[in-house]
């Protein structure tokens, strides 16, 4: 017989039991039903693996549809923090360095100290990137202390990282660039290193059989920037990873660290379009790490394409005239007065299309290999002809005689003179003497002079003493507001960085302890005096004044498209920002004098006296520094009945503005189907 004691203990379990079953089923009901959603989320967050999904940058072309930047697959040799051996790298790095000098490939070294002891700086200039971010990372250094020479540098960057003493001093300088190369990158954990780059397969298939004794060292496959042109550096530009001081802006942007930018040219100006935004690959798996599905979450968006207004047959054409035409000037100069020209050097070429300010040419010269750039910065920085720098936007120089159609402008606007009023060339300008007797070109040269002419005779005779008269008439002010209004000392504001503003001779440049003299207004009249022009301003100045006073925006870009080529962005970028007076009367008298000097015995005569089109030019003749042979400078338009493109032509030092006229020549030909 159960007591009442047993009865109450089976009750108890009975209890229990109920109220475990309740609890089981309250949490069932949880999970399955008020809990659904979060703990199915939670789940697929443990399960799901993300990877990054490259998107390619877009291509640049020409205004032609020419692709001259596009994309191609490329190895990366990567150091990845994560299984990065810290107490081993030093001897990672020396090996990894040793498989690329047996293949001949370079690796990042940016440390501007020579290879070789004693040490010494490569370049010690605060304007070279490499050189002030070596005195940034030295300052940031405790107990370092200041104005360390090249040697000490090194020595503390031996002991910074531990070298040991065992390495050969070559061995040490070479551990030692890619060691700071690694942390002034500030390689961590989200933000691996990049050892080399455009690795040939060769190369990495050496590093691959060697893998295990390099740990860390990942091999990534990369789309990287293809250069289907030898041509345009300056325009194109180069693309990099971001720097340090850099950071804060693209970070606001949306950028990631491991992101790559344009530096400079195109790639840089045009960033918002060519960049690409990567996308994110889910791929799920179960719990033995199986995958069971994969999922886009992010679309990856390729770069949009740009379309440039160049031609790049035409940059070519322009680019090798200017270092031939340099070379044959230099070889000529045995035969010079003077040897005039025997210094000839770089020089610049801009054409742009008259009625829309589209630029179709622009080169500088010298110029550099973009494929090759990085191998070579050093050699480059160190050129004292400077390849790196783009004349035709950072490139200041007198303009000398093609200046003198801004100072025809306004004698003939301002009603100075009339296109048939004559003056006398007496040779020598006595109006400021005894003091100040500048004379015309042609007394100093012949003794003679250009007798009674008008201002058509004068453009093509290029005579100072007419430019002299009518401009003491009218004054520095009246001159320069023409000058302003055609662009000239001011920036055009095309898309590239690094185009300085320039200057116009004048009062408002100078301070009260040199005023302007009344006398210096003929000599800046006729493209001397203090006047310094970039190429492109005054290839924008002759397209305004002889489209008839239509100063339109000088630009590089085109179109925007897709990247399937369904989407148009942008497209006709042409725009006006400012307009002259121009009469019909004064251009007509402009351009018969810019005519006769391509014509009969003008100028430039020897060199378009024969050719089929009527083209107008003129020449110039800018003065330097003592003892140097003058800049020839040279502003033209075609054709001369219905004007399509002005080019512009500097040579330093060539002598005079004809010796740089067969540059002009070569443009038309490939530009009029002539070739």
């Amino acid at each position: 017989m159960i007591n009442k004691f047993t009865k109450f203990k089976i009750f108890l379990i009975f209890l229990v039991f109920v109220v475990c079953i309740y609890g089981i089923c309250v949490r069932l009901y949880n999970y399955q039903i008020v809990e659904h959603e979060e703990i199915v989320e939670s789940s697929m967050r443990k399960t799901m693996l993300t990877y990054t999904q490259n998107a390619s940058r877009g291509t640049i072309y020409d205004r032609n549809g020419v692709p001259l930047v596009s994309n191609e697959m490329s190895f990366q040799v990567v150091f990845d923090y994560y299984f990065w051996e810290k107490d081993r790298q030093n001897e990672v790095i020396l090996q990894l360095c040793a498989i690329m000098a047996e293949t001949e490939h370079s690796f990042t070294d940016t440390l501007p100290i020579t290879l070789t002891a004693p040490y010494s700086f490569t370049v010690a200039d605060a304007n070279n990137k490499y050189y002030s971010q070596l005195m940034d990372f030295v300052s940031e250094q405790k107990d370092w202390g200041e104005n360390l020479n090249a040697n000490e540098i090194m020595k503390k960057l031996i002991e910074k990282y531990d070298i040991a003493d065992t390495y050969t001093n070559a061995e040490k300088r070479t551990i030692v660039g890619v060691r700071y190369d690694m942390e002034n990158k500030g390689f961590s954990s989200y933000s691996p290193y990049i050892f080399a780059e455009n690795v040939p397969i060769e190369t990495i298939s050496k590093i691959s059989e060697a893998s295990m004794f390099f740990p860390g060292v990942t091999i990534n496959e990369v789309e990287t920037r293809a250069y289907r042109t030898i041509h345009a550096a300056h325009i194109l530009g180069r693309v990099g990873s971001i720097w340090k001081e850099e950071w804060d802006e693209y970070k606001e942007k949306g950028y990631s660290m491991n992101d790559i930018v344009g530096k400079d040219g195109a790639e840089k100006a045009f960033e918002e379009y060519l960049r690409p935004i990567d996308g994110t690959l889910g791929i799920e798996t179960d719990i033995d790490g199986f995958s069971t599905g994969m999922t886009t979450l992010d679309d990856p968006q390729p770069g949009k394409d740009v379309y440039l207004t160049i031609d790049i047959g035409m940059q070519a054409v322009a680019e090798k005239a200017l270092v031939d035409v340099t070379e044959q000037i230099k070889e000529k100069s045995k035969f010079n007065k003077n040897g005039a020209g025997h210094d000839a050097a770089g020089g610049a070429c801009v054409v742009i299309d008259i009625d829309t300010g589209e630029v179709l040419a622009m080169a500088s010269s010298p110029t550099y290999n973009l494929e090759t750039f990085n191998a070579d910065y050093n050699d480059l920085y160190n050129d004292p002809l400077t390849p790196m720098l783009n004349r035709t936007i950072g490139g200041l120089y007198p303009p000398g005689s093609i200046f003198k159609m801004v100072s025809a402008l306004a004698s003939l606007e301002e009603g100075i003179v009339s296109p048939y009023t004559e003056i006398k060339d007496e040779g020598v300008y006595r109006y400021y003497a005894p003091s100040y007797t500048p004379a015309c070109w042609v007394w100093n040269d012949y003794r003679r002079t250009h007798g009674s002419i008008n201002v058509s005779e004068a453009i093509k005779y290029s005579c100072n003493y007419f430019f002299y008269e009518t401009s003491r008439i009218m004054g520095i002010d009246t001159l320069n507001s023409y000058a302003k209004k055609l662009g000239l000392g001011q920036k055009t504001n095309i898309e590239l960085s690094g185009e300085l503003k320039g200057r116009l001779a004048g009062p408002e440049n100078r301070d009260e302890s040199n005023p302007w003299q009344p006398g210096e207004t003929i000599q800046a009249a006729i493209g001397q005096s203090e006047h310094q022009f970039t190429p492109i301003q005054l290839a924008s100045y002759i397209s305004t004044l002889i489209n008839g006073g239509t100063r339109y925006q000088t630009h590089l870009l085109k179109s925007v498209k897709s990247y399937d080529g369904k989407e148009t962005y942008v497209d006709n970028n042409v725009s006006v920002i400012d307009t002259v007076e121009v009469s019909e009367e004064s251009l007509e008298a402009i351009k018969r004098g810019m005519l006769g000097a391509t014509t009969d015995d003008g100028t430039a005569s020897s060199v378009f006296a024969d050719y089929p089109i009527k083209v107008g030019g003129k020449t110039g003749s800018a003065q330097t520094k003592r003892g140097s042979s003058a800049h020839g400078t040279f502003l033209s338009f075609a054709p001369y009945d219905d004007p399509e493109i002005a080019v512009c032509v500097i040579i330093e030092h060539a002598g005079s503005g004809g010796a740089v006229a067969p540059v002009v020549r070569e443009v038309y030909d490939y530009y009029f189907g002539l070739e």
